[in-house]
């Protein structure tokens, strides 16, 4: 999906600090520029990523929900739910982040075959 030319600025959500930093890693290496955010980073870190999120340098930002609070980032084309929302409002507020201000947003949610 992230190799189509519309899924222009991404964010993904995950659940926990390792598998987000893991996904990132992947992508990356495998030419998808992304950085991630999450709890073990520093506060200097965690805005280096999101600084090259917002300017384009990177494609896609790979989050957890307690990293993401508070995010003001224009423009997401998508939002990624790549583990399951825990609750109601986590899935509102991932969402949310997308299709912001008048604009159009794609939200996709990636549910486990049980």
């Amino acid at each position: 999906m992230l190799v189509k030319d519309e899924f222009e600025k991404v964010l993904v959500f995950g659940e926990t600090k390792f598998g987000v930093q893991r996904l990132a890693e992947h992508l990356s290496k495998d030419g998808i520029p992304s950085e991630a955010i999450h709890g073990n980073k520093s506060q200097s870190q965690r805005q280096r990523a999101l600084n090259a999120f917002k300017s384009n340098k990177v494609k896609v930002l790979i989050a957890t929900d307690v990293a993401a609070r508070g995010l003001d980032i224009p423009n997401v084309s998508h939002v990624i739910n790549f583990d399951t929302p825990a609750t109601y409002e986590d899935y509102v507020h991932r969402i949310g982040r997308t299709g912001r201000g008048g604009a159009h947003g794609t939200a996709f949610t990636f549910i486990d075959k049980r």
